[in-house]
């Protein structure tokens, strides 16, 4: 059993500081509402190059803060890329609003103008432009069509924090960037999202809805808090190797499942149930988020480093597909590595026995879901395809290069049995 040299699914990226940031916020009583808040809206929108940033307790819910404050018409159609994280189309169904799926393309797996434009109706209001793993979409085109059409644009850039696109930050170009700081991400805040915007009339609605929003209770504050700490913790490698992986080779052993999160049916049964509301960003979450701010391009920078060495070790490998080179400034929050024939799982599995654990997709063929369904569509085969096969490697600069090339050889060497 390898215990050392191992690689986690996934790696929490705290700042330096962020267990005495919440000491003290514990000891000053400003774990909820304090001057940090404030400072951060402020720093973020300066180092994104908006004048307006609004922050919420999660992601999910900056979602549904940018909604409201594009005050769309109820029942009007929303355009999703039909491959994205299930989660988001059903908040905005739950508020009220037509979830519609437009196909993506299956290399880069975002959606482009022309997938837009093809799903459009004179009832579309919105179109949700998906950043996913890290790599830009067509962003100008994607809002030169809505800029004709007098549609709205939301920029989700849970997994692009950072991305620059000819040197201008994705979530500066639509109506609204909306932004994840949940503990995979590469800014994890102890949880937490923002909404961005230019528009000096959207971040008036934006600052209403907030004014009327809950306070997250003390108690989840600090659960929050240190289950993102305890994730940081098992998710360095040294520690890794001798708690978590342990474990997961024993289920493997077992025949066990091994520790994944919910996703798709599931995930939006659990989800389903809940009452979608927004909940202001916590002082605590603004302090962590200032921290980030001062490292955040470097950790990016280490990520594409990483990225790089993994996609040189893999090219020409049979049985994978890599991620497209796209643009210079990508960033992989996880880099999605395409397994052919069905192998998916065996390849995990190979991976796991040697060092290496992986992440199944947390995205999902949203047309093929029950909560989504209508029907047969021309998007469910293909996004079916792009789950099934998906393994997500973690190359997150906390990880020794040395481990990355490690990595790719053991890939190599799979493909060669």
């Amino acid at each position: 059993m390898a215990l050392n040299g191992t690689i986690p699914r996934r790696c929490v990226n705290l700042p330096s500081g962020a267990l005495r940031t919440l000491l003290h916020c514990i000891s000053s009583g400003t774990l909820a509402e304090g001057p940090a808040i404030e400072g951060f809206s402020k720093k973020f929108g300066q180092w994104l190059g908006v004048p307006h940033v609004s922050g919420a307790f999660t992601g999910r819910a900056a979602f549904q803060l940018s909604l409201e404050a594009l005050s769309i018409e109820k029942g009007k159609e929303i355009i999703f890329p039909v491959f994205t994280f299930p989660v988001i189309p059903m908040v905005a169904k739950m508020l009220g609003y037509r979830p519609v799926f437009c196909d993506v393309d299956p290399a880069t797996f975002n959606a482009g103008p022309e997938h837009f434009e093809a799903r459009m109706t004179n009832q579309t209001a919105a179109f949700v432009a998906t950043h996913l793993f890290g790599q830009p979409c067509s962003i100008r085109e994607i809002v030169d069509l809505a800029r004709r059409r007098n549609i709205r644009v939301l920029e989700d850039c849970a997994h692009a924090c950072g991305v620059r696109v000819d040197g201008q930050q994705v979530g500066t170009f639509g109506d609204v960037g909306v932004f994840s700081f949940a503990e995979g991400k590469n800014m994890p805040c102890y949880g937490g999202g923002a909404m961005a915007t230019r528009d000096e009339a959207i971040a008036r609605r934006a600052s209403a809805v907030l004014s009327g929003a809950p306070v997250p209770p003390k108690e989840t504050i600090l659960k929050n808090a240190f289950s993102v700490l305890s994730k940081w913790l098992l998710t360095r490698p040294s520690v890794f190797g001798l708690t978590a992986y342990p474990v997961l080779r024993w289920k493997l052993l077992r025949g066990q499942p091994l520790m994944d999160s919910a996703v798709g049916d599931e995930l939006l049964g659990q989800f389903s149930g809940s009452s979608p509301r927004v909940t202001r960003f916590t002082n605590l979450q603004a302090a962590i988020g200032l921290l980030h701010l001062d490292h955040v391009d470097a950790f990016n920078e280490g990520a594409r480093r990483n990225a790089q060495v993994l996609t040189d070790g893999l090219r020409g490998v049979a049985g994978i597909e890599l991620p497209p080179p796209g643009s210079g400034d990508s960033i992989y929050v996880y880099y999605p590595l395409t397994v052919k024939g069905g192998k998916r799982d065996h390849l995990r599995h190979y991976l796991l026995r040697r060092g290496f654990d992986s992440k199944l997709t947390d995205m999902s063929d949203c047309s093929g879901l029950r909560a989504f369904r209508e029907g047969e569509g021309p998007y469910g085969a293909r996004g079916a395809s792009m789950e099934d096969s998906l393994l997500e490697l973690c190359v997150y600069p906390v990880i020794p290069e040395g481990r990355i090339r490690r990595l790719a050889q053991v890939i190599r060497s799979w493909s060669q049995e």
